[in-house]
């Protein structure tokens, strides 16, 4: 059976959650559970995809072209930047792929379309299913992080928007 990434990140949550602190195994006699922490990427909590529906509400019969083209740059242009030492943080990559895609697209990326596209990262909300399993974790006293390469920005309001502060 072949699982995607969301699918993966879920199965994975939930199993843990399902665990009781008493269930999980101790090393050799220790009082505190191995699993003491889980991180995170933002994109395993925040769905990203309003960003690609408002898109195609832009770009009308080119959105879902353009979002394909932008993400895919996206994250080449964060990994190349980072071997190559040049590193841009992912709010930049992000701006400069959507400037690339539109263009290699030949869409007229306005300003106020470019602005709108990229706000729309800091609108992102939790998947339907993130908070309950992120309750559950945290219930079991386990430290939840984020290990992304998302912004501080980009991961605040997401926190922010579902009313999670101080969960990670």
């Amino acid at each position: 059976m072949l699982f995607n990434r969301r699918t993966f990140v879920n199965w994975l949550a939930t199993g843990v959650a399902s665990l009781s602190l008493a269930s999980i195994p101790l090393a050799h006699g220790d009082t505190q559970p191995k699993i003491k922490a889980i991180a995170f990427d933002a994109f395993a909590i925040l769905d990203p995809r309003p960003v690609f529906v408002l898109a195609e509400q832009l770009f009308p019969g080119k959105g879902t072209e353009l979002s394909n083209a932008w993400r895919t740059r996206q994250f080449e242009y964060q990994w190349l930047r980072v071997l190559s030492g040049q590193y841009a943080d992912f709010w930049q990559a992000t701006e400069d792929s959507l400037v690339y895609a539109a263009e290699l697209l030949k869409l007229e990326l306005t300003p106020d379309k470019r602005q709108q596209l990229m706000h729309a990262y800091l609108e992102l909300k939790a998947w339907p299913d993130a908070p309950l399993v992120l309750t559950s974790l945290k219930n079991q006293g386990i430290r939840l992080a984020f290990l992304s390469n998302a912004t501080p920005t980009i991961l605040e309001a997401g926190i922010k928007k579902f009313r999670y502060d101080g969960c990670f």
